[in-house]
């Protein structure tokens, strides 16, 4: 059998010896994990930590934070019974609540949700209930909707912490919501601490996202208007969770709801365990490729949004992430956390039923009383208020009684990615060929034989079995492979061809449910006739339309340019402005907006073609500059010399050059960044010939001081 010819391959001593820097731990992880003596030299040098980790695994520890009995790989047909219809996770419309409790689990918030939070603190004071759930046990990028109960607010731009800086009536005037994204130097609400007397500086929150609310008494008659549990708002805003997630492609960190950068950053941060950065990288580009949903608009391939607690084991949390991507988890035979996420991969490894199975059954349609004949998750859907929703089902086979599956995947959301796991849940329960049965060790190359484009050591999460009588091979996806004993692993795996992983969602991405009322476009109603955006401090758009009749309310759609997904806010009664906040500084923003009617009725949205905003943070200016002056440097280089103003808001300074005195004809050649009152300057390379520069100071949203200038200097070529 090959067992014993790849083990005497691996363990011969000219295969130990450290020649190939990409072979070595490998062979140092197998001898460790296959009993040979430490005596041999492989546990020294640059093999210790990887025999140590082959020798840990062998001797029963856990590996990768996860694996079970030394289970080293898991795919989509294994973890699928973890996704039954009451999993041992809240569900969305759980989380729409603050609550008070002694102890409360950490949640880590990945890319775009809505939720609430435990209350860090809740006091009575000045007429008023103070309280303060915690939204995300680490920083986040920030809020995109403001949830009071189940009405949509804005907020003004108010920043006296006793006043009311909530917008939208009929709550306008009585409360307030200030958000600590838990950025590095938070520091204690102003008004929380001039409140209570228990209240110090020190309650910062650091490095938590919370948000500061107070809630105060209105006259009786109105208090099931404003609030209508008849106590103070649940506080559950849309927000834009983790934004120190690490992308391999550029070296960058922030937010991100890309599923393989997710997943990575769970696997780290959560499991305390260690990935492979390249092998990241090309998971991700898969997740960035575009898919056309329904409805004819693109989408990237995987996302993950949602939530994850503490309260949660990891087998679950894992089994949530691995659902949402069609995700493949392997441990790679350096001891590192490897993942494939959903897509086709021809088969690289074929195994021979003689040469390279101790035992093997092979099981053709019969399929158990489980395999459904549809199936249809449960997943989050935002425009269902981020609700768990019952995605259209896909129909593996019709009958006149179906056996229909529920799964709950919440981290998914959106109706596309939910049909497509979908397809692939049927297809894996109701595979042509069930296999399960013991390998040889083959099995150390599936976990790590693989070369890709950024370099090897990565798993195999499909492979080919040769009938021995027609030499026909068949594809099947690993379902699990446990490391039994020694050279001995167990495998189970589902038969797949190409088109399991194959979508074409014009065709194949059943109707979506209707969420509750559908708001119907009716000819009857009047759009309004114009719509202005006007950036306001804070990351806020004030949106303008014409004064409309009182009996209709307005709403508004809105999306950062290059997304799919709009976001809306709406007005409670007639208006003529609506504000929308939590916005990122720089990103410009597109919207449109419509008259609706109490009923289902609404108008068009308009105008036709979405104006757009530029959102700015900082809308103050810096000062003006200070002793500008422009001298030749020699070389057809020109020396712009300058003092910056002697203003906090100062962020650098834009330089212009051009070849006549008019600005317009001028353009930006650099931009100085320095700090304020501090002399500086820039040399240019601006040739020969008489030239004229203009600056002006900016502060760190770009907002530009009056222009200086324009400054002359002629550069002559040097005498012969």
């Amino acid at each position: 059998m090959r067992r014993s010819v790849l083990v005497a391959t691996l363990l011969a001593s000219t295969a130990l010896t450290p020649t190939r820097s990409d072979a070595g731990p490998v062979v140092a992880w197998v001898a460790g994990a296959t009993g040979v003596s430490a005596a041999s030299g492989i546990a020294t040098g640059a093999f210790a930590t990887a025999f140590q980790a082959g020798l840990s695994f062998a001797t029963g520890s856990v590996l990768g934070g996860f694996a079970v009995r030394a289970v080293l790989s898991l795919g989509l047909s294994a973890i699928a019974a973890k996704l039954a219809p009451k999993p041992p996770i809240p569900t969305p419309a759980a989380q729409m609540v603050n609550y008070a409790q002694t102890i409360s689990f950490a949640e880590r918030v990945y890319g775009r949700t809505r939720k609430g939070g435990p209350l860090a603190y809740t006091a009575f004071g000045n007429n008023r209930r103070y309280y303060v759930p915690i939204l995300a046990a680490h920083p986040i990028q920030g809020i995109v909707e403001h949830f009071l109960d189940e009405r949509s607010a804005t907020l003004t731009a108010e920043a006296d912490p006793n006043l009311s800086n909530i917008a939208t009536a009929p709550m306008a005037g009585y409360g307030r919501i200030d958000v600590m994204t838990g950025a590095e130097g938070q520091v204690a609400n102003a008004g929380l601490v001039a409140a209570f007397e228990e209240v110090t500086e020190e309650f910062d929150f650091a490095g938590l996202a919370v948000a500061v609310l107070w809630a105060k008494r209105p006259p009786q008659d109105k208090i099931t208007e404003i609030y209508p549990e008849s106590r103070q708002w649940a506080y559950t805003p849309v927000l834009d969770g983790k934004n120190d997630i690490y992308d391999p492609r550029d070296g960058s960190s922030g937010w991100t709801n890309n599923a393989a950068l997710v997943i990575a950053d769970w696997i780290v941060t959560s499991l305390g365990e260690e990935v492979d950065w390249d092998e990241v990288a090309d998971e991700a580009d898969v997740c960035d490729e575009i898919v056309i949903n329904a409805e004819g608009d693109p989408q990237p391939r995987w996302t993950i949004n949602g939530t994850l607690s503490d309260a949660t084991d990891y087998e679950d949390q894992r089994a949530q992430l691995a659902a949402a991507a069609d995700v493949y988890f392997y441990e790679r035979t350096d001891g590192k956390v490897g993942f494939i996420v959903g897509r086709w991969m021809e088969p690289e490894i074929i195994l021979d039923l003689e040469q390279d199975f101790f035992s093997v059954e092979d099981v053709e349609g019969q399929w158990g009383e489980d395999a459904p004949d549809e199936v249809a998750i449960v997943y989050t859907e935002p425009d269902n208020a981020w609700r768990e929703t019952p995605s259209g089902s896909w129909i593996e086979e019709e009958v006149p009684r179906p056996l229909r599956d529920t799964p709950q995947v919440f981290l998914v959301t959106n109706h596309n990615q939910a049909s497509r796991i979908n397809k692939r849940l049927a297809r894996t329960k109701r595979a042509q060929f069930q296999l399960s049965g013991t390998i040889d060790a083959i099995g150390f190359e599936m976990l790590g034989g693989r070369e890709g484009p950024r370099g090897g050591g990565r798993g195999h999460r499909f492979f080919g079995v040769r009938d021995p009588l027609t030499g026909a091979v068949q594809a099947y996806e690993v379902g699990n492979l446990t490391f039994e004993t020694f050279t001995v692993f167990s495998l189970t795996a589902n038969s797949v061809n190409q088109e399991d992983f194959a979508f074409d969602a014009a065709t194949e991405e059943p109707e979506r449910p209707s969420y509750g009322v559908t708001v119907v476009s009716d000819g009857s109603v009047p759009v309004p006739a114009s719509l202005t955006g006007t950036a306001l401090p804070q990351g806020t758009i004030q949106y303008a339309w014409p004064a409309q009749d009182a009996a209709f309310t307005q709403e508004v759609r809105y999306r950062i340019v290059g997304d799919t997904h709009w976001l809306t806010a709406r007005t409670s009664e007639s208006a003529e402005v609506l504000q929308v906040t939590g916005l990122a500084d720089g990103a410009t923003v597109e919207a449109q907006v419509r008259n609706r009617t109490a009923g289902a009725g609404a108008s068009p949205w308009g105008p036709e073609t979405a104006i757009q905003t530029v959102v700015v943070v900082n809308p103050t200016p810096p000062g003006a500059l200070s002793d500008f002056a422009v001298a030749p440097a020699g070389d057809g280089q020109a020396l712009v010399s300058f003092t910056a103003p002697n203003d906090g808001q100062y962020f650098g300074t834009r330089i212009w050059r051009g070849t006549t005195s008019t600005f317009g004809s001028a353009a930006l050649v650099h931009t100085e960044y320095g700090i304020p009152s501090a002399g500086d300057s820039y040399t240019d390379a601006a040739g020969y010939g008489t030239f004229y520069y203009w600056a002006a100071p900016i502060n760190s949203s770009g907002i530009a001081a009056p222009l200086t200038g324009p400054e002359s200097v002629t550069l002559s070529p040097p005498g012969p």
